[in-house]
């Protein structure tokens, strides 16, 4: 067992990716180290639970201080174990407050950082004053990398590191992948026009800017219907705009959705869209976007603001359209302009699927993964 995996999530629909993540790495025999009890359903990877008993009381209590209930004698005995060759931590400000246990161990450890985590002047939403972050965080982060390898989800992420002086040598662009399937999804033609937006309800996302501009549309002649799912703290600021708006029975609010039915509302739309920009309270944005890669896995053209990582995943003009951060009325008006032209929405799809195939599947991360693990040292099974 090669990689030993340590993260505090697994049973969110938002934390999706790390079951797709796994199943990448399931060649090279994975480990996962966790404290929620639902990782025992995980199959064809051996779960080492962590401290598993303070999982209830685990919602109300901030990252940062969670490694004071995850069990520091069991981690390293996991660690130490002798099939583990080497160990990826997940959310650079949990590998840093495990800095002792990492201490104990010369064994090659990988930090996946996701995008809060080197949000740098990440700030709590209700409490802009506050920071997220001690101010001693950044340091330790760059005394983290002497020791380890920093895994970026995406350039964005990468720079945020280099930015802080972490060497380019100790970071590794490894995006996360999604299912792909052989060919695109087939929509029948002549159907009516589903826009979607799927993702949590968080200002960095703009779903209040993506209703507004799907309104303006309307105004401006759109026929189609907006199809919003997700959960977060804007939901009820986003009930209000859809309440209030002369377009309502065209927008449909449905809350949470589990994977099942994510991928039949991406087969039954003919747009992905958001309005992702930098939140202006948190500081937080988009650093990679699997809601949108995922949409592109689907033969879907996505809508988005030019903003983070995102600008990596849709190429402007070929899988996608993006617009500036904030631009409501540019919102609008690429919703009109691809709804008006079905063929060159199907073209953009197209590509985004064959851009989705070629980068952001499971098969590449895998490949990535096989490589990562080549550089530091660690042969898999599946080459050994």
């Amino acid at each position: 067992m090669p990689v030993l995996v340590v993260s505090p999530n697994w049973p969110s629909v938002s934390e999706l990716w790390m079951s797709h993540m796994l199943t990448a790495l399931s060649p090279h025999a994975a480990g996962f180290a966790t404290w929620h009890p639902k990782a025992s359903s995980l199959s064809d990877v051996r779960v080492l639970p962590i401290n598993s008993a303070c999982s209830k009381i685990l919602s109300a209590v901030r990252l940062p201080y969670l490694s004071r209930l995850f069990g520091r004698a069991s981690l390293r005995a996991a660690i130490h174990d002798p099939s583990v060759s080497a160990i990826c931590c997940h959310y650079v400000n949990l590998a840093t407050s495990l800095a002792s246990v990492w201490k104990g161990s010369e064994k090659p450890l990988l930090v996946h950082a996701h995008g809060y985590d080197v949000t740098w002047d990440y700030r709590l939403p209700r409490r802009p004053h506050v920071r997220i972050f001690s101010g001693k965080y950044v340091e330790r982060v760059r005394k983290l990398s002497e020791r380890a390898y920093f895994l970026a989800n995406s350039q964005c992420t990468a720079e945020r590191l280099r930015a802080i002086g972490i060497p380019a040598e100790r970071i590794v662009i490894k995006y996360l992948g999604v299912p792909v399937p052989d060919h695109p999804v087939t929509r029948p033609e002549n159907r009516a026009i589903q826009i979607l937006f799927l993702g949590r309800l968080v200002n960095f996302k703009g779903p209040e800017q993506t209703l507004r501009a799907f309104e303006l549309a309307c105004r401006d002649g759109l026929q189609a219907k907006l199809v919003m799912a997700g959960d977060g703290p804007l939901r009820a600021s986003c009930e209000k705009i859809r309440r209030e708006s002369p377009f309502a029975d065209r927008i449909q609010i449905l809350g949470s959705v589990d994977a099942m039915k994510g991928e039949q509302l991406r087969r039954q739309s003919s747009i992905f869209t958001a309005h992702n920009q930098k939140c202006c309270v948190t500081n937080q944005e988009e650093a990679y976007g699997v809601s949108v890669v995922e949409a592109m896995a689907s033969g879907l053209p996505v809508i988005t603001g030019r903003n983070g990582g995102v600008c990596e995943t849709v190429v402007h003009g070929e899988t996608g359209l993006l617009f500036q951060p904030g631009d409501v009325a540019a919102h609008a008006r690429g919703l009109l302009e691809l709804a008006a032209k079905p063929n060159r929405c199907e073209r953009l799809g197209d590509a985004g699927f064959r851009r989705a195939k070629k980068v952001f599947s499971i098969e590449a991360e895998r490949a990535t993964w096989s490589e990562i693990l080549d550089r530091i040292g660690v042969a898999s099974e599946a080459s050994s």
